[in-house]
């Protein structure tokens, strides 16, 4: 187990992410390692910026700068971290140090912050960055709203290779926590729905038990036995309301492995990204947890 990654800016979510992520170091029983990068990038390239007139008596003062803001990062990580983590505070680029750190572990938590869908979606740019990679889970947990426990785990499954990848991770990280587990597939038949079960033949879709034929296919695919519901609804708005109708701590969805940076998500990912207020893990296809 390579356990979890916190990744936090000292802002207002961190708090969430911290205790999210001690959740799930406990969950998965491995390590738990947080994260601060010192974005002090303008100081550090201030003689390169600066070359025409670069005054080299500033530059222990430009270092003496960079050291401290270090030192100050470190002094306030300590007094958020759960006891016991790893602390790591490198300087640089904040997107590319916690893409390079989390690829040594098994999924990455981060801060969805903002006060409305549309600031949460445009203050995580690290975490779709991540997401876009498809490298790692990452867990998008709201300022508000952190992961507390695992008593009910949620999968959003389809007939598709990456929920199965959700699946797989909801599977292991229940069986690891003791949680419960329950999956959940829409079904809709209208001409613009989102949800019209193709893996069924179409005589299907006019039958009377179209709800039952569609869960016996998917347990078919998804070699799955386990709590099952199938319901009539429209993607986000179907998801979440099952979420909070089964009282679940925690929805996992999955995303495609290989594609292009904007339908690598897949469009219920990205819409849940701004739309969810639980925490939210996003499994890609070619990863297991």
């Amino acid at each position: 187990m390579r356990g979890v990654l916190a990744a936090v800016d000292l802002g207002s979510g961190s708090r969430a992410v911290l205790e999210s992520a001690k959740v799930m170091a406990e969950a998965l029983k491995g390590p738990l390692t947080v994260l601060h990068v010192v974005a002090d990038g303008y100081l550090r390239s201030a003689p390169r910026r600066f070359a025409e007139v670069w005054e080299p008596e500033l530059e222990p003062l430009f270092a003496q700068a960079s050291a401290e803001l270090g030192r100050l990062a470190r002094k306030k990580l300590e007094r958020l971290a759960p006891e016991g983590a790893e602390l790591k505070l490198p300087h640089g680029n904040p997107t590319q140090e916690v893409a390079a750190e989390a690829r040594h572990h098994a999924l990455a938590v981060l801060a969805a912050e903002g006060s409305t869908p549309l600031e949460r979606v445009a203050r995580g740019g690290v975490s779709r960055y991540l997401m876009h990679r498809g490298e790692v889970p990452v867990l998008n947990v709201r300022p508000d709203r952190p992961l507390e426990k695992l008593g009910t785990i949620a999968v959003a499954v389809d007939d598709s290779s990456a929920a199965l990848a959700a699946l797989k991770a909801g599977r292991a990280l229940a069986e690891a926590s003791g949680a419960g587990l329950v999956a959940f597939h829409l079904i809709s038949v209208g001409p613009q729905s989102c949800c019209v079960p193709q893996y069924l033949p179409p005589d299907a879709l006019e039958a009377a038990d179209l709800d039952r034929q569609a869960e016996a296919a998917l347990r078919r695919t998804l070699d799955y036995d386990g709590p099952l519901v199938v319901a009539r609804g429209e993607e986000i708005v179907g998801l979440l309301d099952l979420a909070h109708e089964h009282g679940a701590d925690l929805l996992i969805v999955g995303s495609k492995a290989k594609s292009s940076h904007w339908t690598r998500l897949g469009r219920s990912v990205v819409g849940l990204l701004y739309a969810a207020d639980l925490p939210l893990l996003v499994v890609p296809e070619a990863v297991h947890l």
